[in-house]
């Protein structure tokens, strides 16, 4: 068995042109970069899943493009895709990568263990005073929630999606689904909350009949 689901942030801030200041989303995109190098590497022909929101204030109509969260000209670009998510999967992934792309979808499952899935999600925005959700009394089991949930879902306690859209986790949904995976293997290869916003990293060895 080998790796074949990487968890990642879906932030824009990954984007070194639409954060230079951002020292830790820089550093998560390069564990991100070479992650996936590391994959493409070994499966160089392995197609591809994406797996991210399609919440309607995510869509952009300028396909594979940035532009409308502030991408100037010299920012990356993907080939396709009109969901925030998607297009910063695509540009992670690079244009060689991206043509392995077969599917792309707002839920994890149907999950194809001989694919590469990669799954955009963020956890709470409300970790710190200047968080986009401001500082949430809750928000620090959120983030030890999340970091559960990427490093070993088989022990993270139940909870619901009221419960996490109140520790600040906006979009809860795919977290849940990822709770309800068994991986054979999963690892927490980078976290971050310098920016008031939970930003994971993580690889899992899916098995059979988890789809």
């Amino acid at each position: 068995m080998h790796r074949n689901l990487i968890i990642m942030p879906g932030s824009p801030a990954l984007i070194a042109q639409l954060a230079p200041a951002d020292a830790a989303g820089q550093q998560l995109a390069r564990a991100l970069e070479d992650c996936l190098r590391e994959e493409h590497r070994a499966f160089p022909k392995r197609l591809i899943h994406l797996v991210g929101s399609r919440d309607s204030r995510w869509y952009t109509r300028h396909k594979g493009s940035l532009r409308a969260w502030g991408a100037m000209p010299g920012t990356p670009e993907a080939e396709d895709g009109h969901y925030l998510a998607e297009i910063i999967q695509r540009i992670f992934l690079g244009p060689l990568a991206e043509q392995r792309v077969s599917a792309s979808r707002s839920h994890l499952r149907p999950l194809d263990p001989n694919a590469l899935t990669l799954v955009a999600v963020d956890g709470s925005a409300g970790l710190t005073p200047r968080a986009p959700l401001a500082m949430l009394s809750e928000s620090s089991w959120a983030d030890r929630w999340c970091q559960m949930v990427v490093s070993d879902p088989t022990q993270v306690p139940t909870t619901t999606a009221q419960e996490l859209k109140a520790a600040g986790v906006i979009e809860p949904d795919l977290w849940l689904e990822l709770a309800d995976i068994r991986p054979t293997k999963s690892q927490l290869l980078a976290a971050d909350t310098s920016t008031g916003v939970g930003r994971y990293l993580g690889a899992w060895e899916i098995p059979e009949g988890n789809v």
